[in-house]
């Protein structure tokens, strides 16, 4: 073995890179395993090019030690190994037969399938399966602002955040641009509550009754003052928005259209072979 990585770093010091590695009918063999030899050309796209020498050194001895305990490792399993067990040939054929129908079933999804849902599509989904979208959490809408102790302006902040009105919202974002630790604006966008709630300092141990009758959370730590303003709120138990779940709805009629398309597909060739009469089947 130490021959061999000998071997290996003199061709490394050679050349530059996947170059160093070009076989010819006299290579040198890099590494042996009783009649099992491992050559130059072998490492050859194991070295990817513009690879520094030093770099194509390191390269080349760990895929000879792994080349070197891979086929120490064969042996063994050859001399362990009944015939019967090593007989492969049905997995190996089994293996060739799924992976020739997947690959094509690939090819004809990138040809043939319509990936557009339309929106008319996720509403009728929707509400033809509107039980299926219940929610397991609270979600609001609203602002969250996190701002030092020391933060100017505090009582204007405070008007802000309690605000839905744009000119208040624009106040605020500039305000939160120069002073906030944190800020984000989801008044258009649900968000699940305890995505929000793990940031405050503070337990809120009936989230749904809580937001029912606080719409205006302001809480300190010893660092910094905290804003939840929710300005809409859905609680557990209810039906999901429909954008909340439209990426979902999007996959469900997405995979039921791969489904479809893949036993369409089954079946028009089934009946190709029952026209052309391709098989039998013997009873």
């Amino acid at each position: 073995m130490i021959k061999s990585l000998f071997v290996i770093s003199s061709l490394i010091l050679l050349g530059h890179g996947c170059s160093l590695f070009e076989g010819n009918n006299k290579e040198e063999p890099l590494a042996r395993v009783l009649e099992q030899y491992l050559y130059p050309s072998d490492i050859s796209d194991a070295i990817p090019a513009g690879t520094s020498k030093q770099d194509s050194m390191i390269l080349a001895r760990r895929y000879a030690d792994t080349w070197v305990r891979d086929q120490l490792m064969l042996n063994q399993a050859e001399q362990a190994l009944t015939e019967e067990q090593k007989d492969f040939e049905k997995q190996i054929a089994e293996y060739r037969r799924s992976l020739l129908i997947f690959s094509y079933r690939q090819k004809l999804l990138q040809q043939k399938l319509d990936t557009v849902v339309s929106e008319s599509e996720i509403q009728s989904y929707y509400q033809d399966n509107i039980n299926n979208f219940i929610l397991g959490q609270n979600v609001i809408m609203g602002t969250f602002i996190k701002v030092p102790l020391s933060a100017p302006r505090i009582d204007e902040l405070r008007g802000w955040s309690r605000s839905n009105g744009k000119d208040d919202l624009d106040q605020m974002e500039k305000y939160c641009i120069s002073y906030a630790d944190k800020y984000s604006d989801f008044n258009d966008t649900w968000v699940y509550f305890p995505s929000i709630k793990t940031q405050l300092p503070m337990q809120i141990s009936q989230p749904s009754r809580y937001l029912r009758y606080n719409r205006n959370i302001e809480t300190t730590d010893s660092l910094f003052r905290y804003f939840l303003h929710v300005a809409d709120h859905l609680p557990e138990g209810e039906i999901a928005p429909i954008e909340m779940v439209t990426d979902d709805i999007t996959n469900i009629i997405m995979n039921k259209r791969k489904i479809e398309f893949f036993q369409d597909m089954e079946q028009m060739v089934y009946n190709d072979g029952v026209s052309r009469n391709q098989f039998e089947i013997y009873r």
